[in-house]
């Protein structure tokens, strides 16, 4: 077997890794500019910049990117902002999707973001739709409809994230993998808004995921592939809801955790960590 679906811990080291590690920010968009500037509309329907909801900052801020169609998508290339090269190593992607909780047939029941990687090339080009490269890696978190990842069944009150590399398929965010009381720590679907975080380590082949700052899943085995290219939007289907995206960012080192394969004593740590990282997650809100 090539992969498996997390560890059955995850070693959050929070007083010399979790919360220090984090290294420069690559790119950032909070949408307070109120234009849509930094971004390529990627299929024929774009997001739009909105005052009705927002999340971050969340003391000052007034805006976010709105959806109104699953087919809305758009995307940056982050080469330029990283000094010409490819995002390498440690690094993370973070968001905040809206969950209006709409499901059945109506509503915003796909709304989530991507980071990828093309090889032999940069990716999709800023003011441009053609892609220099071959995709090879895309790596998504939010929520979605289904799942694929075989031997997955879908859970529609969990998120989702997905891996084309290594590991190929969309899963539930639901803790599949880490201990039975870090799993009962996993936040569920809810209407407002809700921060997702997907997190490469340094070995580039594990990838955690969190929602709301919690550990929802750890996938080892994926592709090491760098990444290139920041997506805002699913772009896939015609489905019509309004949800809003806010508090896209791209960086080096971790936001959250460093994985290691420890034994399941390890989740003691984790358990513990947990209030430390709602705090952090709150001081970044602000």
């Amino acid at each position: 077997m090539r992969y498996k679906l997390g560890y059955a811990a995850l070693t959050l080291a929070v007083a010399s890794a979790g919360l220090n590690a984090r290294g420069a920010v690559v790119f950032s968009d909070n949408f307070e500019s109120g234009t849509m500037a930094n971004w390529t509309t990627t299929t024929a329907t774009p997001l739009s910049n909105s005052t009705a909801q927002n999340a971050v900052p969340t003391v000052t801020g007034t805006h976010s990117a709105q959806m109104d169609s699953s087919l809305a998508r758009m995307h940056h290339n982050l080469v330029a902002d990283n000094g010409g090269t490819e995002i390498d190593g440690a690094s993370y992607f973070d968001s905040y999707v809206y969950d209006d909780g709409t499901g059945g047939s109506t509503g915003a029941t796909r709304a989530f973001n991507e980071i990828r990687g093309y090889s032999s090339g940069t990716g999709l080009p800023n003011g441009g739709t053609t892609a220099s490269g071959s995709l090879s890696q895309l790596l998504a978190i939010g929520k979605y409809n289904t799942v694929t990842l075989t031997g997955e069944t879908f859970k529609s009150n969990y998120y989702q994230g997905r891996s084309i590399l290594g590991v190929n398929g969309w899963f539930n965010l639901d803790g599949t993998g880490l201990s039975a009381d870090q799993q009962a720590l996993v936040p569920k679907r809810s209407v407002g808004w809700h921060e997702f975080t997907l997190e490469r380590l340094a070995d580039k082949t594990t990838i955690a995921y969190f929602v709301d700052g919690v550990l929802a899943r750890v996938l080892s085995g994926t592709g090491a592939e760098t990444w290139d290219t920041l997506i805002l939007g699913p772009g896939l289907g015609s489905q019509a809801g309004t949800t809003y995206i806010d508090g896209m960012q791209v960086g080096s080192g971790l936001l959250y955790a460093v994985a290691t394969p420890e034994p399941a004593a390890a989740s003691a740590l984790a358990l513990a960590a947990v209030p430390l990282l709602r705090r952090r997650r709150r001081a970044r809100q602000a």
